[in-house]
């Protein structure tokens, strides 16, 4: 059960933290069998499974002016005894189980260090608990959690937000959107609705098909990591658009050479590996050790020596000779020369391969990897791998994320076309919207201004 939070600044009045109460919509519920006074401790209701001692419940529905949270002691058939209750509640009253009673909030100056806050009580007849900074900064952070102050359990974090959020955050968007509509977040338009309907108009923007790609979406210099010697492989940043061709990678550079490398398809890159066997340590080896056991020996010698990448970037190639080799076990066997640190499983290992400066690469869509023309060789050791790349869309997951469209008031004008359309139960004509043609505009005009700013370079074929 994770808090959903947001901010409200105001020069002069500092900052107001609100924090959303907690979905109850899957947790038991029952109803009052009969009417209860002021100060009623033993509750009749129609049932009491679910509910126990040392949690709570909510006597009445979120927003009523008399519904109110109160600790259970105990139950028994028919009864839930709990604290002394502050209003009358009549026969019927909904009672839900609600495993929290209070909220903490932490603030932070820096966005790392965090300190709690005093524990507020939910604030029942609202949707959302307030709580009032009035000395706290625009710059300042803050994320909360629910507590139960009988068991002091707590709920994961919330997202972070900040006092005061700048115009492109996801929280100013829905903000704008919803002040220029005169509404406010409520059962109908839930701030769930208005996150899923702001990525469902990034996700259209993103996947038009008059655009492939956004030049604002480039990272360059990006860092696959230091080079380990004897390994010819670098995992593909998990946010590439596309995994699984080179269409979005712009280019593959090593080290301070920063030549960029050629792309080759699978097939050609399989011709670097001529006459070249390659598979893994199949269980962590000792330098003690006399054998052994490989992921898959069938390519390799009778006898003959393996070569068996680095362990780190500090280390090199370690070349082991063997006498002997078990196709049926995979184990190697009169084994000699291992280094003291040994060997972890799952390590490259090679034989008759030639370790060197890489000059092409190829993408293996299967395991999301780039994979070089030939393993590095000790001499690279450390040397960084860069590479230059268009990103997908990125996700989010607090109003204090920053949008990376270069233009989003486009959003607030789709996200009042949705707001319209449901409050129409969906008989709202797009067509006829004045926002949802802004929509169409905006998004339009972002598309005919799109320069990806990347020279085509004709390269005559020699052959």
């Amino acid at each position: 059960m994770k808090p959903v939070i947001k901010t409200k600044y105001g020069v002069g009045v500092g900052i107001q933290v609100f924090v959303q109460h907690p979905d109850l919509s899957d947790l038991p519920t029952t109803y009052l069998s009969g009417d209860e006074a002021v100060g009623q401790t033993t509750l009749s209701v129609i049932s009491e499974g679910g509910f126990t001692a040392t949690d709570y419940v909510l006597i009445g529905s979120w927003e009523e002016e008399t519904s109110e949270i109160r600790k259970i002691s105990s139950t028994s058939t028919g009864t839930i005894v709990t604290d002394a209750t502050t209003f009358v509640h009549p026969r019927g009253t909904k009672i839900t189980f609600i495993p929290f009673n209070q909220i903490v909030v932490s603030r932070s100056t820096d966005g790392t260090t965090y300190a709690a806050l005093s524990a507020v009580g939910i604030q029942t007849d609202t949707l959302w608990t307030s709580v009032m900074r009035t000395a706290d900064a625009s710059t300042d952070y803050y994320k909360a959690r629910f507590y139960n102050s009988t068991t002091t359990l707590y709920s994961d974090y919330s997202d972070v937000a900040v006092g005061e959020y700048a115009y492109n955050t996801v929280y100013a968007v829905k903000n704008r959107a919803l002040s220029q509509m005169g509404e406010k977040v409520n059962d109908l338009i839930t701030d769930e609705f208005l996150n899923e309907s702001l990525w469902e108009g990034r996700r259209e923007l993103d996947n038009d098909p008059k655009v492939l790609r956004y030049s604002f979406r480039t990272k360059t210099n990006y860092n696959l990591g230091g080079i380990v010697p004897g390994t010819n492989t670098a995992t593909i940043p998990t946010d590439l658009r596309d995994p699984n061709s080179v269409k979005n990678i712009l280019g593959v550079r090593i080290g301070k050479d920063n030549q960029q490398l050629t792309y080759v398809d699978w097939n050609a890159l399989q011709a670097y590996y001529y006459g070249v066997a390659h598979t893994t340590l199949n269980g962590a080896v000792l330098t003690a050790d006399t054998s052994i056991t490989l992921t898959d020996s069938g390519d390799f010698l009778d006898s003959g020596n393996i070569d068996v990448a680095a362990a780190d970037t500090e280390t090199t190639i370690d070349t082991i000779a063997y006498t002997a080799n078990d196709l049926s076990s995979n184990v190697v066997s009169g084994v000699t020369g291992i280094v003291a640190t040994g060997h972890t499983t799952l390590t490259d290992v090679w034989q008759d391969a030639s370790f060197g400066f890489p000059s092409a690469f190829s993408v293996d869509s299967e395991n999301h990897k780039i994979v070089f023309n030939c393993p590095f060789d000790d001499d690279l050791a450390g040397e960084n791998i860069y590479l230059d790349y268009y990103s997908t869309l990125p996700t989010y997951d607090s109003d204090a994320d920053i949008l990376d469209e270069p233009e989003i008031d486009m959003f607030v004008s789709y996200l009042k076309y949705k707001i319209k359309a449901l409050k129409s139960n969906g008989k709202l004509a797009p067509q006829k919207d004045g926002d949802y043609v802004l929509w169409l505009q905006g998004k339009n005009n972002l598309i005919l201004k799109e320069m990806l700013g990347q020279e085509i370079h004709l390269i005559p074929d020699i052959n």
